[in-house]
Parts: C-alpha cells; structure tokens; sequence
C-alpha cells in the first residue's frame, strides 16, 4: 500500500498489541468453535467469506476463515487494520467505491476483490480492540441493520471463545507447574518420561534421567526459616534450568528433589550427557546464594542418574536414577578415617 495510506496507529497501540499476544492464541491451530462463529457469519451476512482477523504489530493473522485459505498479510495491507480503529462496525456496500478502500490490495485485485465488506470489532474484557470479525464477498451488495447487528453479536462471542482459549491455557499450565519455582511438576515430569520410553520403544532415542536431591537445604530452613528456604528452592531451580538445554525437562518432584529428563540417540551419547549435565550442575550449585536480607547460604546435591533399559517403565527408570541419587548422598555422609564428615 502506498506510504500515504497506510493506517494511522493510536497511542495505546502497543497496549493493544500487548493484551492481544497475552491471549496466547497468535499462530495456533484450527479452532472449532472459531470456525463455527465465522461460518455463522456468512450465513447471517448472505456471503461467501468470513475470517476472525487479528491485527499484532505489523501484520493481520487469521485466527479462523471461511470460503478461503487463512493465512497472514502485513498489517499495512489489512482492511481491518483501519476498521478496528472506528467505533461500532465497518460497513461498505461496494469497497472499490468506497475512499478509503478503493486502493487497497484486498479490493484492487492483487490480493483479492472485495466489494461487499463488514467488519465488526472484537473487543475483550480489558476494553482493547484485538482485532475483527469481517464478512465480505466479491459483488456489491447491502446488509440490514439487523444483520450488521448480529455480526457485531458474533463477534463479541469470538471474543468470549478467544478469553476461554486464554483461561483453559493458564489453567492447563498452573496444573503443569509447580507453583514454588514455576518448574514442570512430579505429573507433567512422569507423562513427558512415558512418552520418551514410548518413543524409545519404537527405536526413536534413548532416554536418561538426572536426579538430585539438595545437601544443606535443611539447615537453611531450620536457621532461617521457610520463607528463606523457598528463596534457596526458587534459586536452584533457575541455576538447574542453566545447566540443561531447551529441549531437556527440568521438574521439581517434592520437596528439595528435583529431576532432569534427556533423550540422545545412542547409549554413548546419553551416558555422556547425563555426565555433562550433573557436572554442570553441580558447578552451578556451588557458589552461596544470596537472600534477601544479604545472608549467604550454601547448598549442594547428592545427584543420581539412569538410563533408559528396554523394559524400563517410567516408575521403574526414576526409582533407579533415585537409587543412585542415595547411593551419592550416602557416600558423601560417609565418615573419613579421622572420623570427620
């Protein structure tokens, strides 16, 4: 679009851009109840095209479409970017007549040849403009008041379904998490060690497992108190999360016990990187950590570690990786000759 036509932006557009990315619903999969709204919408409207447009910071992502492909456009060459700026609904018998749609790619013919167009705001409870749903078709024609009425109904029910989609996402990840150190939970840490045995029992990779459990953690709670021990947990999780990789699981089992979850190709390979990650960790662990009132404290960890055997289940690879982790804490109990510990 040429540079003089591109939208205007309002001030709290970032904001706007802010609670729509917040939705987390950017970039994901077909959604049913989406797909329903926007099918309704061309019935209601008498077109052949509907999408749920939502408008990021430089482009249009179509959270669901009818009668086309969805896709994603740069936000200058939306027409719902200029839509979602204007009170109540968008309307235009015939775009190509219209001035300020008349050279937009959706109406010239390099990305489409809308005439008839309806564009209704979906809003979310936060008051902000997330995008829209539009109803559009390829000859000019005119919509009553009641259909443009009901649009705008679809649309504030788009918004509904976009929020649930939000609320089921952040209860779905607090069931996943501990609530202490934000690390996956004991339930998500077993389901992800069934699945890479399942995996490894059809010959993709090898799962191992890392299990460690703190030295010195109880004598901070007992001295300082728990509010000073949950500070040391939420401290070790945050330097165990900088000794794995991305794509390796760091969960807190309970407790001061924690647990990482590898898979590499070969026997070789996990052995040695099982080696690798409890050297990190432990290099990790070593400096104090400071609380809050500039008392430093001192952990380390008694770690264990697993691999995956052919029969193993997921009950039975963490009991062993938990055997080894009380083999190491007994062996660094273990009185010297002089009788010290």
């Amino acid at each position: 679009m040429d540079d003089l036509m591109r939208w205007p932006r309002p001030a709290d557009d970032a904001e706007r851009v802010a609670a729509l990315r917040a939705l987390g619903v950017l970039d994901t999969a077909e959604d049913e109840d989406l797909d329903a709204v926007v099918r309704v919408a061309t019935f209601v409207c008498g077109v052949p095209s509907a999408a749920v447009n939502l408008i990021d910071a430089d482009r249009q992502w179509q959270a669901a479409a009818y009668g086309f492909k969805r896709g994603e456009v740069p936000r200058d060459d939306s027409m719902c970017a200029w839509s979602i700026l204007q009170p109540g609904v968008t309307y235009t018998s015939d775009a190509s007549q219209d001035a300020v749609f008349a050279n937009n790619p959706f109406v010239t013919g390099r990305l489409a040849s809308v005439r008839l167009y309806a564009s209704a705001p979906v809003v979310i409870a936060s008051g902000y403009v997330v995008g829209s749903l539009c109803a559009f078709g390829e000859e000019p024609g005119e919509l009553s008041r009641v259909q443009i009425d009901r649009l705008a109904d679809l649309a504030s029910t788009a918004a509904r379904i976009l929020e649930l989609r939000q609320t089921v996402g952040t209860v779905a990840e607090a069931a996943a998490t501990d609530p202490l150190t934000s690390l996956r939970n004991r339930a998500v840490f077993g389901e992800a060690l069934r699945r890479a045995l399942g995996l490894y029992g059809q010959g993709v990779g090898r799962p191992g497992v890392v299990y460690l459990d703190l030295n010195g953690f109880k004598p901070v709670n007992d001295t300082y108190g728990h509010r000073a021990g949950d500070a040391v947990l939420r401290a070790v999780a945050g330097r165990l999360l900088g000794s794995v990789r991305e794509t390796e699981l760091v969960a807190r089992l309970g407790g001061d016990e924690f647990a990482v979850l590898v898979q590499e190709p070969t026997a070789q390979r996990i052995e040695d990187r099982l080696g690798a990650i409890a050297g990190r960790i432990s290099e990790r662990l070593a400096p104090p950590i400071v609380l809050g009132d500039g008392i430093e404290v001192t952990v380390g960890a008694a770690i264990g570690l697993a691999v995956a055997e052919p029969d193993d289940t997921p009950e039975g690879l963490l009991e062993r990786a938990d055997s080894a982790m009380y083999a190491a804490k007994l062996t660094s109990h273990r009185p010297g000759r002089d009788g010290s510990r």
